[in-house]
């Protein structure tokens, strides 16, 4: 999942997210509201920390910093980027450098995209919230706006400006846990996943992870085609034939020639990389079965799909391969 510390324990993980005067970053920019939630008692407690004037900033991060010391972790949502680097440097502008907490972070973006970038192409909050939780805001206020809802607020004072500011903050805070455990299910069983980009994402993601045996069997299921004649056996094709690689390759590593073979034939039979499992059945059928005339036979059938640019290769392995047989 990209969690990188000991054992998780989320009674000592804090859950944070800013409301800041820029979304870029930079010197200039203040996060004037920070809204942070943990567990307590089997509820979910929310708090939020206002800036109510730029003279107000060293007491709110005082209070924040309290509350930090009380845990371990920290859960954000592009927060290793963004919030995490932003509430730092804005200690360091007020001289409470010794008053910063540091945690083990978990980045959701990054643990998000590990799973479901393939398949939805974008993973912004609201994008998980509608396609991955089944849930979307109605009303909300956009985050582009919130700047200058702040920004409007210092200059007249009214607080009912703020309002939408507060409850889009809170409503990411909690969002953030929702998809915590989405994500903690989803790792549980990957192998129940039914999207096959999914299932290849999170083979991936294991396979990262050093958890090898998951991962092909990730791949494996991710191979299966859909039915014939849909949309969705045309675009998940060529996905199917990067997972049956992918499991090729690790079958390859744990030296199973027998299931390695299996996979490039299917890979064959489904027309899958084009020369690529032909020439790997050479190199098994050279290498290790020590049948010459079946390598052969492979590298021919790979030069017939092979591009010209790409035969030089193969002409050589072939070339090889019958001073083999004939001497």
């Amino acid at each position: 999942m990209g969690w990188q510390g000991g054992p998780f324990c989320p009674e000592k993980t804090l859950f944070l997210d800013t409301e800041t005067t820029g979304l870029s970053g930079g010197a200039g920019t203040v996060a004037f509201l920070v809204g942070v939630g943990y567990v307590q008692n089997d509820a979910f407690v929310v708090e939020q920390y206002l800036m109510r004037d730029y003279s107000a900033e060293p007491e709110m991060l005082a209070q924040l910093s309290d509350r930090m010391s009380q845990f371990d972790a920290c859960v954000t949502f592009n927060g290793k980027s963004f919030d995490i680097p932003l509430l730092k440097a804005r200690y360091t502008m007020c001289r409470m450098s010794e008053q910063y907490r540091e945690m083990e972070q978990l980045d959701l973006l990054h643990a998000a995209r590990r799973v479901w970038k393939l398949r939805l192409g974008r993973c912004r909050l609201s994008d998980l919230e509608e396609r991955i939780l089944g849930r979307a805001r109605c009303g909300d206020l956009p985050g582009s706006e919130v700047p200058q809802r702040y920004f409007e607020y210092l200059r007249t004072g009214n607080e009912t400006l703020l309002e939408d500011v507060i409850l889009h903050n809170r409503l990411d805070v909690v969002s953030m846990l929702s998809i915590l455990v989405k994500l903690a299910d989803v790792y549980a069983q990957p192998e129940q996943q039914t999207h096959q980009q999914d299932l290849f994402s999170l083979g991936k993601a294991l396979e990262r992870q050093g958890e090898l045996q998951h991962a092909r069997e990730l791949y494996r299921l991710s191979a299966i085609p859909a039915s014939a004649g849909t949309i969705s056996a045309l675009s998940e094709r060529s996905l199917a034939g990067q997972a049956n690689w992918r499991q090729y390759l690790l079958l390859r590593r744990c030296r199973d020639w027998e299931a390695a073979r299996n996979v490039l034939l299917q890979m064959i039979k489904r027309r899958q990389l084009n020369e690529v499992p032909y020439v790997e059945l050479a190199k098994i059928a050279e290498h290790h079965a020590r049948d010459i005339p079946s390598a052969l036979d492979y590298v021919e059938k790979a030069l017939r799909l092979c591009e010209k640019s790409n035969q030089e290769a193969l002409l050589a392995r072939k070339k090889r391969l019958q001073n083999k047989i004939n001497h």
